[in-house]
């Protein structure tokens, strides 16, 4: 349960714009996911990553955050199903 307080944790602090967009996707990246947890979160993640990809490579910079909140929004939705 740590491992989706910390990925609760990112998803919040880009809200609050505490980092941008390629420092989100990056923390999503390296964050450590216990193995009961990998195959449920494994798919999200990626799909997370994926949408980021898109996002930082097909859109205006002054979408970044708009487009990226809605993905860190997903993610916390996602999460929640969890509890």
């Amino acid at each position: 349960m740590e491992d989706l307080i910390m990925l609760e944790n990112v998803c919040n602090e880009f809200i609050e714009r505490k980092y941008d967009l390629e420092e989100f996707q990056s923390r999503l990246k390296t964050l450590i996911v216990e193995d009961s947890l990998k195959n449920k979160l494994g798919k999200i993640l990626t799909d997370a990553d994926n949408k980021l990809e898109e996002i930082r490579f097909s859109s205006l910079e002054s979408n970044f955050y708009p487009y990226g909140a809605e993905v860190a929004k997903f993610l916390l939705e996602r999460i929640r199903d969890f509890d």
